[in-house]
């Protein structure tokens, strides 16, 4: 038995609302395979700890974590946003 396995900047979790296409592509996949997805929940929270959540619907696991303030300025206005994403876009003027 095959499964997916997702990990990106962003969980779009069951319970919010998505407007992002790759999001509702993701998670019909996901629905379709069955597997996890894995990443930051959004949230930032002055005393994460590195903790992860685990939450089941149906066939998908979604594992995530906060991140704190500190994190999510260098890790997504950082290294994300102006290293990865140029990158993979090749952008090599803005990396």
């Amino acid at each position: 038995m095959s499964r997916l396995v997702v990990v990106s900047n962003r969980v779009a979790l069951p319970e919010e609302s998505r407007a992002g296409g790759l999001a509702i592509a993701l998670l019909d996949a996901l629905r379709e395979a069955g597997g996890l997805w894995f990443g930051w929940s959004g949230k930032i929270d002055p005393h994460a700890s590195g903790r992860i959540r685990e939450q089941q619907d149906g066939n998908i696991r979604f594992v995530t974590m906060d991140l704190s303030k500190q994190d999510h300025e260098d890790y997504y206005n950082g290294f994300a946003n102006r290293t990865l994403w140029p990158l993979l876009h090749f952008r090599m003027d803005l990396v």
